[in-house]
């Protein structure tokens, strides 16, 4: 029987359920939806007032970087699906439209008794009692509480930790002269900007919404954007016809960067490496990737104009593996206008009213408007200053023995399948550790990946076997993608055959289309994986090779 919030809330004695699912976003919904078809009960904590996640409240202009029916549960559609509609539709939602289709979601599965909201979890700590689980210490309306739970899942997503606000020297000088300063999370609201002058720092989909949105609030306004590195944007239509999904969520488009990159080493054709590795025909066909691909390089160039200080330095897949976005027209429309200005370097320190940036020596200033020039440095004029510079992880919720068994790396937690921590029983994490293209469509199979575990219908391999995974990944991950915070979540641009492994863990099929010809050249889609969560596949016993 499922476990209410109400149940929850009757007094401070300890209570016991099933499950506790940190975060009441895409990922934890689909959690609990998973448990609830299975019986499972299962409770979900989340601070905010309403689940959603970012969705609830984000910057101004905030929304889906992809078209709708690639952003949309796959048991529950955003609108009714037609193959048409899936052809020809490229209606890019904005925030409050998906927290409005979020909440029909939790009203359609009845998930809403199972919400904890409003809640603190402050901490997991092994059982005292000896048993398999946690006990989960949180606290609501000023009152601190514990349940015990034999399994405990984080969803918190990859974008829910604290904000990453960059500390300048003199930033008191500049806020006591009347100037703000604000990560890009808190900028909920556009008269912010109205009549000042901006100063965005960061390079990718955030601080470019950002650039745009403070653009135009009225003639006085003035917006700058600093950016360390440039970053290879993704037009919605490649070569101003073809939408991008077609080659970025098509098999043929897996492996043109499989046969660029290597194959996933968990879940991708083994065939493509040993091809490569061929003494001619390997040769071959490197060479004719790399032609393709800077060809492809020129094409974005061409459409989003990467020339200048906006051109980037790393090959585009390997920039993508980290910083990769969809490009919105209205930004290279404004900048071709000069209605914002745009400078290659860093901040380096912050005075009264001016933000001093250390430019690019060779690629610094486009259009440096009324700036004046110290050498390498350019001082900015501004009043408001927003990082647009990213989230800061944190597993502080966990006890130091299970902190440190979880191994956080520099470059993020390596998983065994982006789920398990191979050290860390009855633990898992489900969306919050995992990169992808349609991310709303991988913590659905997460889910179900869970609730068969939980179920104990899927016997996870050994500590050893899935270790040996993970240390396999690790390696090919750091042996070419850039190095970020997040690398180990990547998966992006591999992650059909990244889902087609999970699949086949659960005895699945893989492919799920009805003919040879959409498996290969059609964009997988939320829509392809309809039927994943719930489905009562016979029980499964992963064997890793």
């Amino acid at each position: 029987m499922l476990c209410s919030t109400g149940a929850m809330r009757g007094g401070d004695e300890a209570k016991e359920i099933a499950v506790g699912i940190v975060g009441a976003g895409v990922a934890g919904l689909q959690q609990a939806r998973a448990l609830k078809a299975r019986g499972i009960s299962c409770i979900v904590f989340d601070l905010a007032p309403r689940p959603g996640g970012l969705w609830r409240e984000n910057y101004v202009s905030y929304g889906v970087q992809v078209p709708v029916q690639l952003y949309e549960f796959p048991d529950f559609p955003y609108r009714p699906r037609s193959a048409c509609a899936d052809l020809c539709t490229q209606e890019y939602a904005d925030g409050a439209a998906v927290q409005e289709y979020i909440e029909r979601y939790v009203q359609h599965f009845e998930l809403e008794p199972m919400l904890s909201l409003r809640t603190r979890v402050l901490s997991l700590q092994r059982r005292a009692d000896g048993k398999a689980g946690w006990t989960i210490t949180y606290s609501r309306n000023g009152a601190t509480s514990t349940v015990q739970v034999d399994y405990a899942v984080i969803a918190t997503g990859m974008y829910s930790a604290p904000p990453n606000v960059p500390e300048y020297p003199g930033a008191s000088e500049f806020v006591a002269s009347g100037g703000a300063i604000i990560h890009s999370s808190k900028y909920t609201d556009g008269a912010l900007a109205e009549g000042k002058r901006v100063l965005v720092v960061g390079g990718a989909k955030s601080a470019i919404d950002i650039t745009i949105d403070s653009a135009t609030r009225g003639e006085s306004a003035r917006s700058t954007l600093v950016f360390r590195h440039a970053h290879w944007g993704t037009p919605r239509l490649l070569a101003w016809f073809l939408p991008f999904q077609y080659v970025f969520l098509s098999r043929l488009g897996q492996l043109l960067v499989s046969l660029k990159q290597g194959a996933y080493p968990a879940g991708g054709p083994r065939w493509i490496d040993t091809l490569k590795a061929l003494p001619i025909l390997g040769w071959i066909v490197s060479g004719v990737m790399a032609l393709a691909f800077r060809l492809v390089e020129e094409l974005i160039a061409l459409q989003l104009g990467h020339y200048g200080e906006w051109r980037p330095s790393l090959p585009v897949v390997r920039d993508f593996y980290g910083y990769g976005h969809v490009l919105s027209p209205q930004f290279r429309q404004l900048r071709a206008r000069k209605q914002f200005d745009t400078v290659r370097g860093e901040v380096v320190r912050l005075e009264k009213g001016v933000a001093i940036i250390k430019a690019d020596p060779v690629r610094g200033c486009f259009s440096p408007g009324s700036y004046s020039k110290l050498a390498e440095e350019v001082a900015i004029p501004c009043e408001l200053i927003v990082c647009a510079t990213g989230f800061r992880k944190t597993y502080d919720y966990l006890p130091k023995a299970e902190l440190a068994a979880l191994d956080v790396q520099e470059d993020g937690v390596y998983l065994y399948r982006h789920i398990f921590p191979p050290a860390v029983p009855d633990l898992a994490f489900c969306g919050a550790e995992i990169a992808t293209i349609t991310n709303i469509m991988t913590h659905a199979i997460h889910a179900e990946y869970i609730a068969r575990v939980v179920a104990r219908e899927l016997a996870l391999p050994t500590r050893e076997q899935m270790q040996r995974e993970v240390d396999t990944v690790r390696e090919w991950k750091r042996s070419w993608m850039p190095k970020t915070a997040s690398r180990a979540a990547l998966v992006l641009l591999h992650q059909t055959h990244y889902h087609d492994q999970l699949l086949i863990d659960l005895g699945m099929p893989w492919s799920r289309k009805g003919n040879p010809l959409a498996v290969a050249f059609m964009p997988y889609q939320p829509s392809d994986y309809d039927g994943v969560i719930g489905a009562n596949a016979p029980p499964t016993v992963l064997v890793v090779q």
